[in-house]
């Protein structure tokens, strides 16, 4: 259907037009005079998400002041909030409130003052302006001076609310905390009175002491037993071979005996062998030195022997010593393994102290950051612009009202002209009766009877057949 058609159809359907339009436009007047105007009164208060945490004292983040804002904006839609509006204003004391209450559901279920907070709640409407930090509480109302009211009642409790929940919070944390504290504080208690105990007990104040004491002595009897036993194998040694040689011991009085007998035999036995080329063998002289030669040789048999006996003699005494050492060795072990043993439970009760310590410190740091932390779910907020009582209703505005209906009455008037070209059956128009007889259009007649072929766009034409 071309653009002419469509004129032509609301020229003999403007009627309808017009009536659609009138028919709105008198609903919209209307609307105008028996719906009751709709007065919004805004309220508005600046929040201070706070720059830091204090605790990381780091920025916070989006995510942070997002939360913020969720729970603020809770808060003031809260059943909490209203009710405190409600006793605020005395709204309870109403004869005309009471009237409607009694009249209600709600009468015998709930008391007035969370009826007519459950009323407040669907009347308000919280937000916040996009890209600040500034809340707006909208509060809607047939009476304008009521919605001022009550809008102000709104952030006032708003922020007496957040004010008590964070007192609240960090009370709860403290209760919450408390007897935690406590019971490690008197674990901790135990533990010290545990350790100092112990410490009175053994004498010893710190690990390393009496330890390394008893570790030095230890050692040193080993040294000494370990001397000993090097010592009576080299006296055994001597003894089995029979050595006389003064390099084994220069400090043994019998070896040093036997290696001066030692040189003066070599002496006598060189005067000998030089007296007998001169002197026969019955010359008194040699038979002097014959006779001072066995007395020499006498001389180191009774040394040696006597270095024998010595010799049994140390052994003894070296085999007993030895025995005393190991015995003393036997002993400081015992010793040092029960200081040892001492030294480690010394050392597990002051792990236990400091372990106790630091769950303590730990606990309290807890403590103090949920205390911290609790301050961060709601911010701080400052009063900007009180409501006023609005001069002119929200709803429903003339200048939107009226417009609405004129086009909307339009819009439908067109819809119901072209329904109403539809719906009618008669054949007006050459492309009517193409569709009806399924066959091209050939020409057409005019009032004056003269034939005049129209085809191809003559197919289209306005003029009825």
């Amino acid at each position: 259907m071309s653009v002419s058609q469509v004129l032509a159809i609301l020229l003999r359907r403007a009627w309808i037009v017009v009536l659609a339009a009138l028919t709105t436009t008198i609903m919209a007047g209307a609307v105008l005079l028996l719906v009751p105007g709709r007065y919004d009164a805004h309220a508005t208060a600046s929040i201070d998400p706070g720059n830091v945490d204090p605790i990381t004292d780091m920025t916070s983040g989006a995510g942070m002041i997002g939360l913020m804002q969720g729970n603020i904006l809770a808060l003031v839609s809260s059943q909490r909030v209203a009710l405190d509006v409600v006793k605020r204003l005395n709204m309870a004391d109403n004869p005309q409130a009471q009237q409607n209450f009694r009249k209600s559901k709600a009468f015998g279920r709930e008391s007035i003052e969370e009826w007519m907070a459950a009323g407040l709640v669907a009347n308000v409407d919280p937000k916040f302006d996009m890209g600040t930090n500034v809340l707006d509480i909208k509060y809607k109302s047939p009476d304008p001076n009521q919605a001022a009211q009550i809008a102000n009642a709104f952030l006032a409790s708003t922020i007496d609310a957040s004010v008590a929940m964070k007192a609240a919070e960090a009370d709860q944390t403290a209760r919450w905390f408390a007897p935690q504290l406590d019971e490690l504080r008197k674990e901790l208690e135990q533990a010290r009175e545990a350790l100092t105990a112990f410490q009175a007990k053994t004498n010893m104040v710190a690990p390393t002491q009496g330890g390394d004491r008893e570790t030095a002595q230890y050692m040193a009897i080993s040294d000494q037993l370990s001397n000993a036993r090097a010592s009576l194998t080299a006296l055994q040694s001597r003894l089995i071979s029979n050595s006389t040689d003064l390099s084994n011991d220069p400090t043994d009085p019998d070896l040093q005996i036997l290696a001066s007998l030692k040189e003066k035999l070599t002496t006598v036995e060189g005067d000998i062998a030089a007296a007998k080329g001169m002197l026969g063998a019955h010359n008194p002289k040699m038979i002097a030195q014959e006779a001072n030669l066995a007395s020499v040789r006498r001389q180191i048999s009774e040394a040696t022997e006597r270095m024998r006996q010595h010799l049994k003699e140390r052994i003894k005494l070296a085999q007993t010593q030895i025995a005393s050492l190991e015995t003393e060795q036997q002993q400081a072990q015992k010793s040092l393994i029960a200081v040892q043993a001492q030294r480690d439970r010394l050392s597990q009760l002051q792990h236990d102290v400091a372990f106790r310590a630091d769950q303590l410190n730990a606990r309290e740091r807890a403590a103090e950051e949920a205390k911290l932390k609790s301050k961060l779910t709601f911010s701080d907020m400052t009063v900007l612009d009180k409501a006023v009582p609005p001069t002119a209703p929200a709803f429903p505005k003339p200048f939107i009202v009226l417009p609405v209906g004129i086009v909307g009455g339009l819009a439908l008037g067109l819809v119901l002209a072209l329904l109403a070209e539809a719906a009618d059956r008669r054949v007006r128009f050459p492309v009517d009766l193409e569709h009806s007889a399924s066959a091209p259009f050939l020409g057409a007649l005019d009032g004056s009877r003269r034939s005049r072929a129209r085809i191809g766009a003559s197919s289209r034409s306005l003029r009825p057949v």
